[in-house]
């Protein structure tokens, strides 16, 4: 899959854009508050069904408009559902999607069909993000390495999302009954069904980090030197507890008197973490700002990489301001990588020459509007 078109309306400074991208690689050029990132936020929102930089739709919808609207036209050569339609003109599939979004409404749409679940337009498009703040991938909430790992195993597993959600309400039942007195007599019934879900779960994302360790094995060797990374999935719970229903449960009873003290339930796989470690050191205790934004990238491509395991076609990976703290030597050899990928490429920069990619499609915004485009050659 690649995203052959996009169609913008009301996104920050971006009014009305319509553009057509490259198979392969594509840059967006313009000042700082010109409209790149933005192009990047529609596009993260259409996958994702929300910004990267933010949860809350009133600060993506341009100033006095009531909504955003973000469609795409994808090619794929291999079909994904009946859904999707064959183009008689070329060997390839064509998928439309569009997402309208304003305060407390979302409209979703798949080859004019309205659809009612953000996570069947996502499994259409997994586009990798990366930006700037990715590195809090790394010194940020353990939120964002659950978020990270959990992306993996939402498309590796068909199984684990509508696990995950119900998961999810077991967990805010059980922490009504942790905060509501009235609640107290079905502490025990969801207890029990909370607990029968978590061996699942720390299962499905321990595969997760099968897939993806040894991928970012060979991205390190080239981007980092070879420095030994590693990931290592924690539980949730105590250190050494097994995931059998005894001693899970014998966990909960002693922890009941702080849970309630709390009002909520303070181990589980909702608290799980990954401890990332170069050379058996954690990684935010011990790399510069660099490495940091290398870890970040490496981890992401191969997150990217991993979920494209699953699927006999292109991904997508968007970075926006690439260059940012990155020295020339390791851009350039970064830059080289990105170009070994047999994945799309949409990336962002200040200056055209700050990003040197052969037959790069690259496009200038300029006050939220693309001025024009032009084939960037390393002869150039």
């Amino acid at each position: 899959m690649w995203i052959e078109n996009i169609k913008i309306e009301n996104c920050r400074v971006i009014n009305n854009c319509d553009i057509q991208f490259s198979k392969k690689a594509n840059i967006i050029v313009g000042d700082n508050g010109s409209g790149k990132s933005s192009l990047i936020e529609a596009l993260t929102l259409l996958s994702r069904g929300r910004s990267f930089r933010t949860s809350r739709i009133k600060e993506v919808i341009t100033y006095q408009k009531d909504s955003i609207l973000v469609s795409s036209r994808l090619r794929s050569s291999s079909k994904l559902d009946s859904n999707e339609c064959v183009d008689t003109s070329s060997s390839s599939l064509s998928t439309q999607i569009g997402i309208e979004k304003k305060p407390g409404k979302t409209h979703i749409r798949i080859n004019q069909r309205d659809i009612y679940s953000q996570s069947e337009l996502s499994r259409y498009l997994p586009i990798t993000v990366i930006h700037p703040d990715s590195i809090n991938l790394i010194v940020g909430s353990p939120n964002e390495r659950r978020a990270f790992i959990d992306w993996i195993s939402f498309y590796s597993f068909p199984s684990f999302y509508p696990l995950w959600r119900r998961y999810k309400h077991i967990l805010k039942q059980r922490n009504l009954c942790l905060k509501l007195a009235s609640h107290r007599y079905a502490l025990d019934q969801w207890t029990r069904e909370l607990i029968s879900l978590q061996p699942k779960i720390h299962h499905f994302r321990q595969e997760a980090l099968n897939l993806i360790k040894p991928e970012l094995a060979l991205i390190c060797e080239k981007l980092m030197e070879s420095l030994d990374v590693k990931l290592v999935l924690k539980s949730g719970f105590p250190t050494n507890t097994n995931f059998n229903e005894d001693d899970l449960l014998e966990v909960y009873k002693q922890k009941e008197e702080t849970d309630l003290k709390f009002g909520r339930t303070t181990y589980g796989v909702h608290r799980s973490d990954i401890d990332i470690l170069i050379n058996n050191v954690s990684a935010m205790h011990c790399a510069s700002r660099g490495q940091l934004k290398l870890l970040s990238v490496s981890l992401l491509l191969a997150q990217s990489k991993a979920i494209k395991l699953d699927h006999d076609d292109l991904g997508v990976i968007m970075i926006d301001d690439l260059a940012a703290e990155l020295d020339e030597d390791n851009k350039n050899n970064l830059l080289f990588f990105l170009t070994q990928l047999d994945q799309q490429l949409i990336l962002t920069s200040t200056q055209t020459n700050k990003l040197d990619l052969k037959d790069a499609k690259v496009f200038h915004v300029k006050h939220g509007k693309i001025e024009n485009y032009e084939k960037l050659s390393t002869n150039d």
